[in-house]
């Protein structure tokens, strides 16, 4: 156990202690000392009276912060044990991005309890962001943003900021919009700070905007963020209106979701199993259930293309006589190395496609690739060849049928990729038992046929 384990373990059991003797003050004064997530990681080893207990006693702000990094199962279970003014104290001081994340999972009847505790403009806020897709940059977009008119000065535009800056996300970019709402440039505080009273913003502003549209698909923001080292992008429908921002917080969540749910899929498998995985007390019929669920489908796939493999290595029996029945040995190899390269050059080239756009050029360099590594492989495998088999046709067939069929998988494991980019496909859902299959289907083919072609011409 690391010392974070330890420091966790240690807060766990004197919050116990203090919740079980009623000092609560002394419990909030001990939490006021540690971050939120800590804080939220112990309550979810809690029983549901103790996890009450200690959510009442947090200050408001805090307990906002813990219902926006909770999920759909602890945000309703602890709503619905407060009482209605606490409820709307916390919810009136949730970032609304977050809030339309969870209500998106609530069920109907449930979203509209939450919704008629808050404000009417915060009301209005949480139905515009839930319209848009989950996916999208209007699903994480918040509406917490500092936005300035280009006609202000910049005495007017600070005076601006100080009435607004408390329900903002972020204030180190200021965005400067025209009379129609349309973003027309961005400024730094600083710039605004240390600029005279009477210049007028639109003086000052940066016309050079970098945003993104609120229908576009949420791993685009994730691509300028990263690219240009933002801390915030600011959202616009087509008309160039400012419908929010997206600070770089989210992006980092979006950032790790992607990345693990691409991970999952190269695996084989779904989110589903990922969900019930990272659930804190999992059952174990649920993660059996949720895993088999999610794998099963590649499996019959990957199944279906052994037995292809089968039919076709059932064909070596009419072209081999028992001089060359040691041929049989190389097919591991062959189609082993045929599959290496495969999967490297998909996984590299899946990873490629989420900065930035390839062409197919990628898969011709990634054959040039195949070629330098098979020449090179195939060298060392004709040399161990040719010193215990002492015969230079096998020798020939294996290293050429390794050859080729290492150009041959690391052109495939790039190509697929990058088409399924241009049909507008996620890439990551050919996982590794799929191009592992195509991969031993196809070498099996090269060795068959390279088998056949050379092995004529000599039996």
């Amino acid at each position: 156990m690391d010392r974070k384990q330890d420091a966790s373990q240690d807060l766990l059991s004197e919050v116990k202690i203090l919740i079980e003797n009623n000092r609560i003050l002394e419990l909030r004064e001990l939490l006021e000392e540690y971050h939120i997530i800590d804080i939220f990681d112990i309550m979810e080893h809690l029983d549901e009276k103790m996890k009450i207990e200690l959510f009442e006693v947090l200050p408001l702000d805090m307990a906002a912060s813990i219902l926006e990094e909770s999920d759909v199962e602890f945000f309703s279970a602890i709503l619905s044990k407060i009482d209605i003014e606490h409820r709307k104290n916390i919810l009136e001081l949730m970032s609304l991005d977050d809030m339309a994340d969870i209500l998106s999972k609530l069920e109907e009847e449930e979203r509209e309890e939450v919704m008629e505790l808050l404000s009417q403009e915060d009301a209005d806020d949480v139905k515009e962001l839930l319209i848009y897709e989950e996916e999208s940059t209007g699903g994480i977009m918040t509406t917490g943003y500092i936005e300035v008119n280009k006609d202000m000065t910049a005495e007017e535009a600070v005076k601006h900021m100080r009435e607004n800056a408390e329900d903002a996300e972020t204030i180190y970019y200021v965005y400067v919009v025209d009379n129609e709402e349309r973003l027309v440039g961005v400024l730094s505080l600083r710039e605004l700070i240390i600029a005279r009273d009477s210049v007028i913003v639109e003086d000052l502003m940066s016309e050079n905007i970098i945003s993104v549209y609120v229908d576009e698909d949420r791993e685009e923001a994730v691509r300028l963020v990263s690219k240009y080292n933002l801390i915030a992008i600011p959202v616009v429908d087509r008309e160039q209106k400012l419908k929010g921002i997206i600070t770089v917080d989210d992006i980092i969540d979006v950032m790790e979701e992607e990345a693990t749910e691409d991970m999952y899929k190269f695996a084989g498998t779904s989110e589903q199993e990922r969900d019930a995985v990272e659930k804190v007390n999992p059952k174990p019929r649920e993660q059996i259930v949720s895993s088999v669920r999610g794998r099963i489908p590649w499996l019959i796939i990957t199944l279906i293309g052994g037995l292809l493999s089968t039919l076709m290595l059932s064909k070596l029996d009419f072209i081999m006589n028992p001089t060359y029945a040691s041929l049989v040995f190389f097919i591991p190899v062959v189609m082993g190395m045929g599959g290496n390269i495969g999967t490297q050059s998909s996984a590299l080239t899946v990873m490629a496609l989420s900065n930035k756009d390839l062409e197919f050029s990628n898969v011709i360099r990634e054959g040039i690739v195949g070629l330098i590594t098979g020449l090179i492989c195939s060298v060392i495998i004709a040399i161990i060849t040719f010193i215990f088999m002492k015969d230079i046709n096998i020798v020939l067939i294996v290293s050429l049928s390794l050859f080729i069929n290492m150009i041959v998988g690391a052109m495939i494991g790039a190509f697929m990729p990058v088409l399924l980019k241009k049909l507008d496909v996620d890439p990551s859902i050919i996982s590794a038992p799929v191009i592992a299959t195509a991969l031993d289907v196809t070498g099996i083919a090269i060795y068959l046929v390279i088998t056949m072609g050379l092995l004529s011409k000599i039996v």
